[in-house]
């Protein structure tokens, strides 16, 4: 196997040989490379963050952006967001659309006691174009892009919760590290949080009716 550069060059970008990496993530690419997959992760062995890897191309790419280049973005109205959603077939829960496009919204919420505050995705961050194994989709309907990324590693069901064609249906509201939380659609309430590296689902007491009532 040839080497491996890590793609977060701001604060690692160090080259290793894939036999430096933690036992489960040389096995699994191992077995990702002989089923040809191109949409896998593993973590590097220098700095241990999280990383998409192409097993076909042998190419790194990192799950977020350099926040040391800063991109100037000509800010987009309400009516122009809701177009973009409109156009992709994504309703948002009315209460939480009207939370998002008010004064209270706040980017920060607790989710777990203790725990690190998750971030909330604005509006328009949630319209904003992303890729997912080459996957063009909104961010708000990225789980629609690991669905079918996870699909050939998990088969269809992947807990007891949520097949995967039933997570592809839920709305991404925020954050936190690689960890995504999202609304579950069959009752646009209830929060859960996605974790891309294994494919967990993680059940919590937030949900969309406690976020746009905090003061």
């Amino acid at each position: 196997m040839e080497k491996i550069t890590c793609p977060y060059s701001w604060f690692c970008g160090e080259e290793f040989e894939p036999q430096e990496m933690r036992e489960y993530d040389f096995d699994f690419l191992k077995s990702a490379t002989e089923k040809e997959m191109t949409f896998m992760f593993i973590h590097c062995p220098k700095c241990s963050t999280q990383f998409n890897f192409d097993t076909v191309a042998w190419k790194s790419t990192g799950n977020f952006s350099d926040p040391t280049k800063k991109v100037v973005k000509e800010k987009i109205n309400t009516k122009e967001l809701v177009k973009i959603l409109e156009k992709s077939e994504i309703e948002i829960p009315k209460s939480y659309f009207d939370y998002l496009t008010n004064n209270k919204f706040k980017s920060q919420i607790a989710i777990f006691k203790g725990q690190e505050k998750f971030q909330l995705y604005s509006l328009e961050e949630l319209c904003e174009e992303i890729s997912i194994d080459r996957n063009s989709c909104l961010r708000i309907s990225e789980l629609k892009g690991y669905a079918k990324s996870l699909e050939d590693i998990f088969g269809n069901e992947i807990t007891e919760n949520f097949s995967l064609s039933e997570l592809s249906n839920c709305l991404t509201i925020g954050y936190q590290n690689e960890a995504i939380l999202f609304v579950d659609y069959r009752d646009n309430n209830s929060l859960w949080v996605f974790y891309p590296d294994g494919g967990d689902i993680e059940p919590t007491k937030m949900t969309v009716k406690k976020i746009v009532k905090q003061k």
